[in-house]
Order: C-alpha cells, then sequence, then structure tokens
C-alpha cells in the first residue's frame, strides 16, 4: 500500500511524504501507482523549476518528500491541488492507497 503522510500548520501544508508501493498489479503493470507517480513527478518537477528556494525536495527508491522551507501562496496552491489528485485515487483504490494527516 503506498501512503502518503500530510502535515499541516494553521491549516497551511508543509509536508507532504509518500512511501510504499500500491500493489494493485505487477509491477510495471500497476496502474494505481503509475497514477500517483504522474501526480507526484508533476507536482516535483513543477516546484523544482518554479519554487526551489522556497521548497526541499526528497525523492529516494519508495520514499517521496516534499517539504516547504518558506510559506508561498502559489505553492500552497500546488500542493492542495495535488492533495484533491491524490484524495480522488484514495476514494477509488482505497486497499491500494490511503492518505493520513499528521501533527
Amino acid at each position: 500500500m503506498v501512503v502518503a503522510k500530510l502535515k499541516k500548520d494553521n491549516n497551511f501544508i508543509q509536508e507532504i511524504s509518500l512511501s510504499g508501493h500500491a500493489n494493485a498489479a505487477n509491477y510495471g503493470n500497476d496502474l494505481v501507482c503509475a497514477g500517483i507517480t504522474a501526480i507526484v513527478n508533476g507536482a516535483l518537477n513543477g516546484l523544482d523549476q518554479m519554487f526551489s528556494e522556497f521548497v526541499e525536495l526528497i525523492v529516494l527508491k519508495n520514499d517521496i518528500k516534499i517539504i516547504v522551507k518558506v510559506e508561498n501562496k502559489q505553492v500552497q496552491d500546488i500542493l492542495e491541488f495535488v492533495k484533491i489528485q491524490l484524495e480522488t485515487i484514495a476514494i477509488q483504490y482505497p486497499k491500494n492507497f490511503r492518505i493520513e494527516e499528521v501533527l
């Protein structure tokens, strides 16, 4: 199962971390993982190219973190957009993906 953890402070997303594998199909054929990967990779690329001074991006095997270093309205809008997209997958595939809000 893929688990996404969202850390918030005063309704601002401070960190999004993802880890695991959806195991919805064999490796390379898992559409749940592919969907999550497409959403997250798009966000990582955009944040890196446009807002690198505001975020720290950590990408390891089966572990990704987006950490907000400096508050920025546009970064928050992007992270909220990512959250909405991931929630759509979590609703459709609850056995393979879940989102947790953590302190």
